[in-house]
């Protein structure tokens, strides 16, 4: 385990895995963790530990909420949570303004924060997997957000945006 904490890269994705080990929130030099296609219903308190991340990849999984510690992931640049069973957002998930890529496309999601306009850094609504912004498509979102994402994100942020 000595070696393991010093590498950046760790994919532990279709292992059936539903929680992980406290002890891997001494992996410090971890910038990419890959958790995809598992069983893990919250994300492990040891994740938000790894200050250090820039890529947090939870697709398919069994995620029904995001933390609020979300936030303590600074460095972070890319967090793609899509395929799960998120409801809400967190407002802190808002102050994470490291955020080139959030995707949340095939959630539960009806609403999203009304702090979402300070995600300056996603710049536009993405559609292919690999750009960056926000992926949001496919969720059972509540007008009239629904049609307001039609003028794209700035559209969006305008409409979250207090007058």
């Amino acid at each position: 385990m000595q070696g393991l904490s010093r590498t950046p890269v760790l994919s532990l994705a279709n292992n059936q895995i539903a929680s992980l080990p406290g002890s891997l929130a001494t992996m410090h030099n971890l910038t990419k963790l890959n958790l995809s296609y598992n069983h893990i219903v919250h994300i492990p308190t040891c994740v938000y530990s790894m200050k250090g991340l820039v890529f947090l990849h939870l697709a398919c999984n069994r995620l029904e909420t995001i933390a609020d510690q979300i936030q303590d992931l600074v460095n972070l640049k890319i967090l793609i949570v899509e395929g799960n069973s998120i409801h809400t957002l967190p407002k802190t998930l808002c102050s994470m303004n490291s955020l080139e890529l959030l995707n949340v496309d095939f959630n539960e999601l009806q609403n999203v924060p009304v702090e979402m306009y300070l995600l300056s850094r996603l710049g536009r609504l993405a559609c292919h997997p690999l750009d960056k912004g926000l992926h949001i498509v496919h969720n059972p979102l509540l007008k009239p957000i629904q049609e307001v994402l039609q003028g794209g994100l700035s559209a969006l942020y305008n409409y979250l945006k207090p007058t």
